[in-house]
């Protein structure tokens, strides 16, 4: 259903979980150790971090692959979409998307009214560049009240997510559970739960 959709195969990323779950993992892991790493090391393991904000996207398509196709079990999925959002929210928290937003629905409000309805130099008395204004500014601020809240719970999230404490656990569960895939075990299983 989802390959239709998008017109690729994506299947492969539930048979490819167990890897994906590691390389989620061992970047965690080393944004954990870019925190703490100085000189060389810190440098090679911030960089790795870095591309943290990729393996995520890749962590979250696996996670709804397998969620969709229903290929594995809870703890799978929900490593992939909890690390992958932990490795996402956290840089993704800093564009202030709201204030983007709100700035795209009001130039967009006043450029149709310039385009489709020309006011001319005066209405009533005001300008028309006052009307253009409220025009840009009411839609604007609205748009930017309505995902200042997303945002806000975004950061929220991205900054619990994204703490070096949690992503270490996360990392090592998705190394754990990645390597017990590979040899058809899982986590629950041999936790007995």
């Amino acid at each position: 259903m989802l390959s239709s959709l998008v017109g690729l195969d994506l299947s492969v990323l539930a048979i490819l979980a167990p890897y994906i779950l590691i390389l989620g993992g061992v970047v965690a892991l080393a944004k954990l150790a870019g925190v703490f790493a100085k000189g060389t090391a810190g440098t090679v393991a911030k960089a790795v971090g870095f591309f943290g904000f990729f393996v995520g996207l890749v962590l979250l398509a696996a996670g709804v692959v397998v969620f969709l196709g229903q290929t594995a079990n809870f703890e799978v999925w929900g490593l992939l979409v909890v690390t992958g959002l932990g490795l996402v929210l956290k840089p993704l928290s800093q564009v202030p998307f709201s204030a983007l937003l709100g700035l795209a629905a009001g130039l967009a409000c006043a450029g149709l009214l310039y385009w489709y309805f020309p006011l001319p130099e005066t209405v009533l008395g005001i300008s028309s560049l006052w009307i253009y204004f409220v025009v840009f500014l009411v839609p604007a601020v609205i748009v930017f009240l309505i995902f200042k809240f997303a945002e806000d719970l975004a950061k929220f999230f991205g900054m619990i997510l994204g703490s070096w404490p949690v992503m270490a656990v996360l990392g090592l569960l998705c190394l754990a559970q990645g390597a017990l895939l590979l040899i058809n075990q899982s986590l629950l299983a041999i936790f007995g739960l």
